[in-house]
C-alpha cells in the first residue's frame, strides 16, 4: 500500500474544534451527536482523498476480508466479488475481480474497506492519536455509495462513530437511541424496531463531521452524486469489561472454585442456596482481591492492545549468531518480575511472558548490559541461547551493540 509521502498528519483537535476535548467530553460523549459544518471541502485531504480511495480500491494488494460489498443493509458474500488466482501450485485467495465489483458498485452495493488504518499511514497516525486522547480502541473504515442509492439500513452501532466526509453528499436521518450505550455485545436487531420521527436531518458535505455515541439510530441515502466517507470508530471498554477481570481473578481464591451443589437445576430449594451463595461470593472478592493489581493489569491489557506503530521491512540486516555482540536498554525504561504464568517482561509499553527456565539468563544479559550469546552461561544451550537473543531482538528489547 502506498507511503502517502509529505502529508502532514490531522491533529485530532482539529476534528471537534473549535470545541475542545474538555468540552467534547462533558457535553457530547456517550450523550448527544455532534455536527460540524466546516465549508472546507479540501479539510481531509491529508488524511485520504477520494482518489486515494479509488487508487486503493484498484490495487492488487487488496484481499478480502479488506475490501467488501454491502446492499440494503447486508454484506454480499466475498465469492461474488473475489476470485482466487492459480499460480503455479499456488492460489491467491480473495483476490479482488474489479469489473463485478464496478458492476455491483453500479446497481447500488456500496464499497467498504474496512480497518483502513492498517495500511493507509494518515490515518493510522490520525487513530493512534485519537487513541493517546481517548484510550479506547480506535479503527476507521471507508464507505464509498454510489448516487442515488442508501447505505445501509436504519442501525445503531455499538461504537462510537466520526464520520469524515470525504467526496460528494450524503443526507443522513438520526434517530433518539434504541438502546441507551449499547454494549458491544448487543448489537442492533430491527425485529419489533419502528422508527420515530428524525431527531436529526442534515447533509453532510466534504469537509464536515458528524459524531454519533452508540445506540443513536441512524439512515443515511445519497443524492444525485455518490458518496466517500471515512468512520472512525471508537470500540469503548466499559465497566463489564472491568467486571470480566474481576471475575478471572475470581479463579485464584479456592472457596469459588468450589462445584455448585449436585442438582441446582431441578431443585426449587437450592435456588435460595445459590441465592446465599452469591451474596458470599460477592463478600469474599470484596476481601480477596487486590484493587490495585487487577486494575494495573486491566491497563497492561490496554496498553499491549493499542495500535503499533507501523512497521517497515528492512533488508539490510544480518543473522544474529553466537558472537553477535548485543545490548539490553537502560536500567529503570523495563520491568522483570516472576509470576505463576513464568517470567514477565515489561517494556516500551509491550509485556512478554516466557518460560521460567529462562530468568537466569534474562538476569545475566541485564546484568552484563552488553554481551555475546555464547558468553552467557546458565542452564541453557547454545541453540536455545541464540533463539531468545534472536526473538528479543526482534521485539526491539536487544539491540546491536557493533
Amino acid at each position: 500500500m502506498a507511503d502517502c509521502p509529505g502529508r502532514a498528519a490531522l491533529d485530532p483537535a482539529a476534528l471537534i474544534a473549535p470545541l475542545g476535548f474538555d468540552d467534547f467530553f462533558r457535553e457530547h460523549w456517550e450523550r448527544k451527536p455532534l455536527y460540524r459544518r466546516r465549508g472546507e471541502p479540501h479539510f481531509y485531504d491529508g488524511v485520504i482523498t477520494n482518489a486515494d480511495l479509488d487508487g486503493i480500491i484498484s490495487s492488487a494488494d487488496l484481499r478480502y476480508p479488506a475490501i467488501q460489498l454491502a446492499r440494503n443493509g447486508s454484506y454480499l458474500p466475498a465469492e461474488a466479488y473475489t476470485r482466487n488466482i492459480k499460480h503455479g501450485t499456488e492460489f491467491f485467495n480473495g483476490v479482488p475481480d474489479l469489473r463485478q465489483i464496478q458492476s455491483e458498485y453500479g446497481s447500488g452495493a456500496t464499497v467498504v474497506l474496512p480497518a483502513l488504518q492498517r495500511t493507509w499511514p494518515p490515518l493510522h497516525l490520525l487513530c493512534s492519536a485519537l487513541e493517546d486522547e481517548f484510550s479506547h480502541p480506535v479503527h476507521a473504515n471507508a464507505y464509498l455509495t454510489p448516487g442515488d442509492s442508501p447505505g445501509f439500513t436504519p442501525h445503531y452501532d455499538t461504537h462510537e462513530v466520526f464520520v469524515l466526509q470525504i467526496a460528494g453528499t450524503k443526507r443522513w436521518r438520526v434517530f433518539e437511541p434504541a438502546q441507551p450505550l449499547p454494549h458491544r455485545g448487543q448489537p442492533f436487531s430491527p425485529i419489533g424496531f419502528a422508527l420515530p420521527p428524525p431527531l436529526l436531518e442534515l447533509e453532510l458535505q466534504p469537509g464536515d463531521l458528524l459524531y454519533l455515541p452508540r445506540g443513536y439510530v441512524h439512515a443515511a441515502h445519497t443524492s444525485h452524486g455518490h458518496s466517500a466517507h471515512v468512520t472512525i470508530g471508537i470500540t469503548v471498554y466499559t465497566r463489564v469489561e472491568l467486571i470480566a477481570e474481576l471475575a478471572n481473578a475470581a479463579k485464584e481464591i479456592a472457596p469459588l472454585r468450589a462445584a455448585l451443589p449436585p442438582g441446582f437445576i431441578g431443585r426449587d430449594e437450592l435456588k435460595r442456596t445459590l441465592q446465599r451463595d452469591l451474596v458470599q461470593c460477592l463478600d469474599l472478592l470484596r476481601n480477596n482481591i487486590d484493587g490495585e493489581r487487577l486494575i494495573e493489569n486491566f491497563l497492561q491489557k490496554v496498553r499491549s492492545a493499542r495500535l503499533a506503530p507501523q512497521e517497515r521491512f528492512h533488508s539490510e540486516v544480518a543473522v544474529i549468531g553466537l558472537q553477535t555482540r548485543l545490548k539490553t536498554p537502560a536500567a529503570g525504561s523495563y520491568h522483570i518480575s516472576i509470576e505463576r504464568r513464568g517470567v514477565v517482561m515489561e517494556f516500551a509499553g509491550k509485556k512478554f511472558v516466557l518460560p521460567e527456565k529462562i530468568r537466569e539468563t534474562i538476569d545475566e544479559m541485564c546484568r552484563r548490559q552488553s554481551f555475546r550469546p555464547a558468553e552467557l552461561s546458565g542452564p541453557l544451550g547454545n541453540d536455545a541461547k541464540l533463539n531468545l537473543a534472536r526473538y528479543l531482538h526482534g521485539e526491539r528489547f536487544l539491540t546491536l551493540a557493533d
